[in-house]
């Protein structure tokens, strides 16, 4: 009996993307940033995050993704650009571990989780090195 139970605890916390409950668009709270997060299209099971809007954006729609590291990629409109990426579901009920991109910094996170907080406040934790910072994200619609 205790390996059912087992096995039923496993079930319930590995869930997919799709039915996550953090799905939906959110308010990153800086700047007017908001982010819709969804399951990624490469892989269904792990959840992305695209750029929606941001003061910026309002003020220059075409804006380029110019300070990304990559040359290459300055030229991507950042309405769009992956703000979180590939991050899957673990035991803690966290979504770990993916990577995080600042394109104010143009600077890929690589050490991040989200979890929800409640039903409408996500936490978005990443670090780099010893250096973590946590954004607490209000939900703004549910992703059904």
């Amino acid at each position: 009996m205790p390996d059912m139970l087992l096995a039923l605890s496993l079930a319930a916390i590995a869930q997919t993307a799709e039915d996550a409950p953090a799905t939906g668009l959110w308010s990153t709270g800086d700047n007017g940033g908001r982010v819709r997060i969804e399951a990624c299209d490469a892989n269904p099971d792990l959840l992305c995050g695209q750029l929606v809007d941001a003061e910026v954006l309002q003020a220059e729609p075409d804006r380029r993704d110019i300070n990304n590291p990559d040359a290459d990629l300055r030229e991507r409109p950042l309405r769009g650009v992956h703000i979180l990426d590939g991050f899957e579901a673990d035991e803690d009920g966290k979504w770990t571990p993916g990577v995080l991109y600042d394109p104010e910094e143009g600077r890929n996170i690589t050490r991040g989780h989200v979890m929800l907080v409640d039903e409408d406040r996500l936490e978005v934790r990443g670090c780099v090195a010893f250096i973590c910072r946590t954004q607490v994200w209000a939900r703004v619609e549910d992703g059904a």
